[in-house]
């Protein structure tokens, strides 16, 4: 009994033994785990702060800052809505300034175009006054009685062919330089000689100049003291400022219009 009791108490003892020794192992277990734990730790937060830089450390460690200004570029963007109305507006005050400087040129061109119209037909008037003043009643009378008495029976441009005959005469410095002094020269106009141009002077005289071939005589004598220098032939102008001859019978003639023949 005392043997067994004995045998007990040394189980327990060894026991109890074992357990202590169990118990300090993992308590030393646990501390060396803790420690590593710890230095790892350590050595982990070491690594990081030397992984920092100065500007990290500096933007951890300073106040947050301002919201940076807007750049120049960004402003511009900013100002550029206005400044294309800016010239959006300018150039419709360009088209309105250009519009009216058109319509102050068109109207000056109208004016200067109406005013040169009226120089004109203002000149033209006065050239026609002057064209009449050019030969005087006596004139028209005598180159008027003569064209009856030598073309009475042609057309209107044969007669017409006869004055300006008689007026190209009055340049030529082979005849003489006046209508009288051309229709009176010797041996040059039969009328004058046979009386027939003194009848028609008459009859211009007493007011009887009045037929239809009278008056087409009055008007081609008007037109070849005006200067008129050309007939209408087949539809055709047609030069006669070089004829100084003409009649029902001449020599070498170059051109013929009716009766009469001219050169």
């Amino acid at each position: 009994m005392k043997f067994r009791r004995l045998l007990m108490c040394l189980f327990a003892g060894i026991a109890l033994t074992s357990f202590a020794n169990i118990y300090t192992y993992a308590a030393e277990e646990d501390n060396v785990v803790t420690e590593e734990t710890i230095i790892n730790n350590t050595t982990a937060e070491d690594t990081a702060a030397e992984q920092i830089t100065p500007a990290e450390t500096e933007i951890v460690t300073t106040e947050p800052t301002a919201t940076p200004e807007p750049t120049p570029t960004e402003a511009v963007k900013e100002e550029e809505p206005a400044a294309k109305e800016e010239q959006v507006t300018e150039e419709a005050k360009e088209e309105v300034k250009e519009a009216a400087n058109t319509e102050v040129k068109k109207e000056t061109t109208k004016k200067t175009t109406t005013k040169k119209k009226a120089e004109a037909k203002t000149t033209e008037t006065k050239k026609t006054a002057k064209e009449e003043v050019n030969y005087s009643e006596a004139d028209l009378r005598l180159l008027s009685a003569l064209i009856y008495s030598e073309a009475n029976g042609e057309s209107y441009n044969g007669k017409l062919a006869v004055a300006i005959v008689v007026m190209n005469r009055t340049k030529s410095k082979s005849f003489p330089d006046s209508v009288k002094g051309v229709i009176y020269q010797k041996y040059q106009f039969g009328p004058v000689t046979n009386g027939s141009l003194n009848r028609a002077l008459n009859e211009y005289d007493n007011g009887k100049f009045t037929s239809t071939l009278e008056k087409e005589c009055i008007k081609a004598a008007k037109e070849a003291l005006s200067g008129t220098v050309s007939i209408q032939t087949n539809g055709k102008s047609k030069d006669f400022s070089k004829y100084l001859f003409f009649s029902g019978r001449l020599r070498g003639y170059t051109f013929s219009l009716g009766n009469h023949q001219f050169k």
